[in-house]
C-alpha cells in the first residue's frame, strides 16, 4: 500500500487539513478538523493508500497524530500522541 500524508493546519478562521486532492474545508475547531481528515483517510483505504495524519509543531516540524482515543481525552484535548 502507498503512504500518503494528511496535514492538519491552522487558518485565520479554523482549521483544515491537507492531502493530495488539496485542501479541505475550514472547520472551527481543530477536533472537528481531525475527524474530517479520519474520515478522509477511511476512505483512502479502499484506493490502497494509507494515511498519516501529522500536525506542525512550534518550530516546524510535522509530526504524526495518534489514534483518536490519544488525541482526544474525556477533559478534551490531551495534545501530539496524547501528551498534554
Amino acid at each position: 500500500m502507498t503512504q500518503v500524508y494528511c496535514d492538519i493546519i491552522p487558518q485565520s478562521n479554523g482549521w483544515c487539513f491537507l492531502s493530495e486532492q488539496g485542501q479541505s474545508a475550514v472547520y472551527p475547531s481543530y477536533r472537528l478538523a481531525v475527524e474530517a481528515a479520519r474520515r478522509h483517510s477511511d476512505e483512502q483505504i479502499a484506493n490502497r493508500k494509507i494515511t498519516v495524519l501529522r500536525q506542525q509543531d512550534l518550530r516546524g516540524r510535522m509530526l504524526e497524530i495518534g489514534g483518536m482515543a490519544q488525541a482526544w481525552g474525556p477533559e478534551g484535548t490531551a495534545g501530539i500522541r496524547g501528551r498534554a
